[in-house]
């Protein structure tokens, strides 16, 4: 994987854990088996969204720890540094699931070993 140093990488958000549990699935579903995903926000929220875009290739969502109860074991990513955003609940069901799709494609691009 082309951004990928190790096996177990930990993605981080600030915004309720839906990014980084979006980019664990990702990184599981392309053969990291041990990844894992955190926020730093207090309230762990992983819209249904998420879990649609995951399953629409075949990858399972990943539960989400607060950032301060996990202890890293590889690589750290900060999703913020990958200009990944979800909508808010308000928005639109179809803007919702468009957005993550599409978050969802740029993580799948920038693990992948090809896009080295």
């Amino acid at each position: 994987m082309s951004d990928m140093k190790s096996g177990s990488p930990l993605f981080i958000d600030t915004v309720g854990g839906g990014l980084a549990s979006l980019a664990a699935g990702v990184a599981r579903h392309l053969g990291h088996a041990g990844a894992t995903a955190a926020t730093s926000s207090e309230l762990v929220a992983v819209p249904g969204e998420v879990l649609t875009a995951l399953a629409e290739i075949g990858a399972q969502v990943t539960s989400v720890a607060h950032l301060k109860d996990v202890k890293p074991t590889g690589e750290v990513v900060q999703l913020a540094e990958w200009s990944l955003y979800l909508l808010a609940p308000s928005e639109g069901e179809l803007e919702r699931l468009s957005a993550a799709r599409i978050a969802r494609d740029k993580i799948e691009r920038r693990l992948s070993p090809s896009s080295s």
